[in-house]
């Protein structure tokens, strides 16, 4: 039997699981091989689809058992197959494509994404033109006994058939709710060019992905009806930068910025499009005016480097800091139009109505949980006193061996404590708003299981915000009010929670 020699190791495997993958990058590895492959044999494939009456497609399945044992990905896709030439050189560690200029640029991606995803998996293909189909498996296990030799598994098959299927079991991790309603969006926007000129049929479990794009009707508009929407082109590094911007008439946070892309392919986009500082003001505080909510575009990026998991450009020299301020140059004026312009009288960054209607679904989930019961319905509750004491001697402690960050308003100081040193065990957050009415503490658990829920920035904005609004809430309602009444606390809470909307409304 004839077989595959390969040239990693365990060691290298493991560094491959260490990869800082989002699921949907991981998964892009393998329709970029896909595209590739089609690209690189257009002419040909384009003759065999036509009679085929179909388009080049990839399935992603993602079957999902009683537990992760159980669980598995299969790859699908009918591009041009491998031969078992090229079966072999795909299994080695360093060697690139010939051209390593389109899609599949390090030779890595199969291998990388595949043993990020799970610790066993089978590839089985065979190419236009070949009469032999090809069935290759590797494990994890199998190779840290020293075993790098891998048996080919042949079968005769018609030469007419082309087809790629990759089977990835013994999963790491398991994909629910609202991660695979980002795979879906994720997938749809990075391959937007090619589902959009039905190059591709790109499908999730039998979903067919699409991408809806932009017309002049979503952008805000001129007194003469001209779009603010503008195309541009210029060179950073003596590389051409082509694209083009425009202001949303109705934008979300999850819209705004830029996408990125190279080769047709999207390399960075929205909800975490590139958004210069020049343009969309300083991001580490998750800033959300509506600059970052209606400022929208593409910029293309040819011969810029590109990392190894395609999610991000590799920026040298000055090429960002030059790139960002021939965008300012270029829509600079495009921020008075996206501050200033009211579709309705309403503060427009309100998340959108798919925003909501995944977040509700989301939420039903959850309530519709059998461990959501047990917690209200079966779950014992403390005793008042043991849950008091129980925060104080918390409380004591991290005031001990953490500094705080000071919020100063006027005579009252807010303390507040974010803690990674907590058990995830310990409650979300500790507040002692009445002890001192000079002092309001806040203790945020970092270890806490919901922050792992928070998305990005402005996540933790809000959840921060939550956190401090309840302290200050209590606060003024005990020695204000001198009553600690549920009503009275979400009275000047809902006060707090309009400061952000006053503030940027006061900006403009």
């Amino acid at each position: 039997m004839e077989k595959i020699n390969i040239n990693f190791t365990p060691d290298i495997i493991n560094s491959y699981k260490r990869l800082a993958y989002r699921i949907w990058f991981a998964l892009a590895e393998y329709v970029d091989n896909s595209t590739q492959a089609y690209l690189n044999n257009q002419e040909t494939l384009d003759i065999v689809y036509a009679e085929e009456q179909r388009n080049l497609s990839v399935y992603i399945n993602y079957f999902k058992g009683n537990n992760i044992n159980e669980d598995f990905f299969e790859i699908i896709d009918n591009s041009m197959g491998m031969s078992l030439s090229e079966l072999k050189k795909a299994f080695q560690i360093g060697l690139p494509p010939e051209d390593n200029s389109g899609r599949s640029r390090y030779g890595l991606g199969m291998k990388t994404a595949s043993f990020w995803l799970g610790d066993e998996w089978t590839i089985t293909t065979t190419k236009l033109g070949d009469d032999k189909e090809y069935s290759v498996t590797l494990d994890i296990e199998t190779i840290s006994k020293g075993d790098l030799a891998l048996d080919i598994q042949p079968k005769d098959v018609d030469k007419n058939d082309h087809y790629t299927i990759i089977k990835v079991k013994n999963l790491r991790r398991r994909f629910k709710g609202m991660t695979i309603g980002k795979i879906k969006s994720y997938l749809s926007s990075i391959y937007r060019f090619d589902v959009s000129s039905n190059m591709l049929d790109l499908f999730w479990n039998d979903q067919k992905l699409g991408w809806n794009g932009y017309s002049d009707e979503d952008f805000v508009k001129n007194s003469e009806g001209v779009p603010y929407r503008r195309d541009f082109e210029f060179d950073i590094d003596g590389k051409k930068v082509t694209g083009w911007a425009g202001v949303l008439s109705s934008g979300s946070r999850s819209k705004g910025g830029f996408a990125l892309v190279q080769g047709n392919r999207v390399i960075q986009s929205p909800p975490n499009g590139y958004k210069p500082e020049t343009i969309y003001g300083e991001q580490e505080g998750g800033i959300n005016n509506l600059v970052n909510q209606r400022l929208v575009g593409e910029l293309f990026l040819e011969g810029f480097e590109v990392s190894h998991t395609k999610d991000n450009i590799l920026w040298e020299g000055t090429q960002m800091d030059d790139l960002d301020d021939a965008i300012l140059e270029q829509i600079g004026d495009f921020r008075k139009v996206a501050n200033e312009y009211r579709k309705n009288a309403v503060d427009e960054r309100a998340p959108s109505d798919e925003d909501f209607d995944f977040a509700l679904d989301s939420l039903l989930t959850e309530f519709n949980s059998g461990e959501l019961n047990d917690i209200v319905l079966t779950k014992v509750v403390p005793p008042d006193s043991l849950i008091v004491e129980s925060n104080k001697q918390i409380e004591k402690a991290i005031v001990e061996s953490t500094e705080p960050t000071i919020i100063k308003l006027d005579g009252l100081t807010i303390k507040l404590y974010i803690d990674d040193k907590m058990s995830p065990n310990d409650p979300y957050v500790i507040n002692d708003s009445i002890s001192d009415k000079n002092t309001i503490i806040v203790i945020v658990n970092k270890n806490h299981p919901f922050w792992n829920e928070l998305d990005g920035a402005n996540g933790i904005l809000n959840y921060l915000r939550q956190c401090v609004y309840d302290a200050v809430s209590e606060w003024k309602a005990y020695f204000m009010k001198s009553t600690l009444q549920p009503d009275t606390i979400k009275h000047i809470k809902d006060d707090l929670m309009r400061v952000p909307f006053i503030i940027d409304k006061n900006n403009i």
